[in-house]
């Protein structure tokens, strides 16, 4: 992988990047963040941005280094050159139709949901961080949740986990598995198809559909045969966050789940509650588990505290995506039956926060 910055680059050097801008970006703590490939850019103040509009940036950056490769590189307090619209190839276009579908739906949340729902609502559904409130984030960061925002493997896994187990409950399995898929696709789209969703998705249909046909085995290997190539591939994806949350959270699935059933089966429960269990609780629990140090790894410390809010908030995570979703169609009706899980997580997040 070729470096980003120039041949002679220095560490007082300014550096210029130009690049299309494929989606809103990032409003907090007073700036405006891009996040473009390799590059992490941050702008003093609300800079607004356009999807498809062509940019250039210049700055003194910081670049950072992983196993001799430049993985990273951020620009702070960077000056912005528009240079007007661009029409891109069709993979392009749709992303920036997609950016401004996803504009449109942030804002649907913004008017029907109060603050901090609102943004925790789009950052879930959405991976959006919208404009939320600084102490929220701050109380995010503080209880290990930070992740719930950023879409990821974990929800791509859980989407497809429990839309599955409802499904085989009322169609063939055949037509389960389609649906699995389709609902992996959807997510994916409306996450805003990045790279790391993407591979998520690509990963989480391929295993999930190996073990939903009846061959765990398959399923496992298929898991390490698709991380395998994607690092051939590319060797520094395994750096990458989103990879590493794909890969577990995929795991826990297929190894973590099956143990899960059998020890709660020891457990005095009518097959009723067993069934809902198995379609909403261990799916989100299993994910939850596989993903536990990858994620206090990178968006925080250890702490007693972490463990005990994600077991308190990630099971109704695939709940508050669902009815998410809902608003957007609903609008108000829907924002009005999401607003009590929604603060009911607030609450638990500020609590231990």
């Amino acid at each position: 992988m070729p470096s980003p910055l120039p041949s002679d680059w220095e560490n007082d050097s300014v550096v210029a990047y130009t690049a299309t801008i494929l989606e809103e970006p990032e409003y907090s703590d007073s700036k405006t963040i891009v996040r473009s490939g390799s590059w992490y850019i941050a702008l003093d103040g609300y800079t607004p941005i356009i999807p498809g509009s062509r940019v250039r940036f210049e700055g003194i950056v910081e670049p950072q280094i992983q196993l001799g490769k430049v993985t990273r590189v951020v620009m702070k307090n960077a000056i912005i050159k528009f240079h007007g619209r661009t029409r891109g190839s069709a993979p392009t276009n749709i992303m920036i139709m997609l950016g401004h579908w996803r504009k449109a739906w942030v804002g649907q949340l913004q008017r029907t949901l109060p603050e901090p729902m609102a943004s925790l609502s789009g950052g879930i559904l959405l991976g959006v961080k919208a404009q939320m409130p600084r102490d929220f984030y701050q109380a995010l960061v503080n209880t290990g949740t930070l992740h719930v925002i950023a879409a990821s493997g974990f929800n791509v896994s859980v989407v497809a986990a429990v839309l599955m187990g409802v499904l085989m409950r009322v169609v063939s399995r055949g037509w389960a598995i389609g649906g699995g898929i389709g609902g992996i696709v959807v997510y994916v789209l409306i996450a805003g198809a990045s790279a790391s969703v993407i591979r998520a998705g690509i990963m989480g249909s391929l295993t999930l559909i190996a073990y939903y046909l009846g061959r765990p085995t398959e399923a496992r290997r298929l898991l390490w045969v698709s991380a395998g190539i994607m690092l051939l591939a590319s060797p520094l994806m395994l750096l990458d966050v989103g990879f590493q949350l794909s890969v577990a959270a995929t795991a826990g699935l297929l190894y973590l789940e099956p143990w899960i059933k059998i020890l709660s089966s020891s457990v005095g429960m009518t097959t009723y509650v067993q069934s809902i269990l198995a379609n909403y609780l261990y799916p989100t629990l299993a994910a939850t588990i596989a993903t536990l140090p990858v994620i206090l790894w990178h968006f925080g410390t250890v702490s007693w505290i972490s463990p005990i809010v994600n077991l308190l908030v990630l099971p109704i995570i695939p709940l508050i995506m669902g009815m998410s979703a809902g608003i957007l169609v609903g609008g108000r009706v829907m924002a009005w039956l999401t607003y009590p899980i929604l603060a009911y997580m607030v609450w638990v997040i500020r609590l231990f926060g």
